[in-house]
């Protein structure tokens, strides 16, 4: 025989005590073997879950910050609106009493090149109705307040333009 052969070796027969102590050493090994891929599964799955878990808490929180920063967003972007709407409204009031100031000076003065009965008419009509709008608390109503005092400021101004218009006789 060689060196290289592919023969198993020949042992001696082994006895049936010898048998059995063998037999129950496998057995404790395959059964430690088995042991230990139970707890090496054991281990990947906690860690899985655990992975999984934290993933989930982390969407879930992002997704509740999102949602608290859009909710904040559109909470500003209405105030914003409101703030512009008041700003407006607040412009054309401003640009109503000019002209009511207009329109009772010119009327006072009595000139014939101005429609008097028409100037005496819009001299009772004085802008009123301004609020003091806060947009805080009632966004949506005080755009709309604000929006309805403004359509009224400016039908005055067209008023009063039309009555300072001079007369062509």
């Amino acid at each position: 025989m060689g060196r290289h052969s592919k023969k198993k070796p020949r042992t001696a027969p082994v006895s049936t005590e010898e048998q059995s102590f063998y037999g129950i050493i496998a057995a404790g090994v395959r059964d430690g073997e088995f042991w230990v891929r139970k707890r090496v599964r054991r281990f990947v799955a906690t860690v899985l879950s655990l992975l999984v878990s934290i993933a989930l808490c982390c969407c879930g929180t992002f997704l509740w910050w999102d949602t608290q920063g859009k909710a904040k967003r559109a909470r500003m972007e209405a105030e914003n609106s409101c703030v512009q709407q008041v700003g407006s409204m607040t412009e054309s009031y401003n640009e109503a009493f000019r002209l009511y100031g207009q329109v009772a000076s010119t009327f006072s003065e009595l000139d014939e090149s101005y429609d008097l009965d028409a100037l005496a008419a819009l001299r009772d009509k004085k802008p009123e109705g301004y609020k003091l709008l806060y947009c805080d608390t009632d966004v949506d109503g005080d755009v709309r307040e604000a929006k309805a005092l403004k359509r009224s400021f400016d039908r005055l101004a067209v008023e009063y333009r039309k009555a300072l218009t001079p007369v062509g006789k």
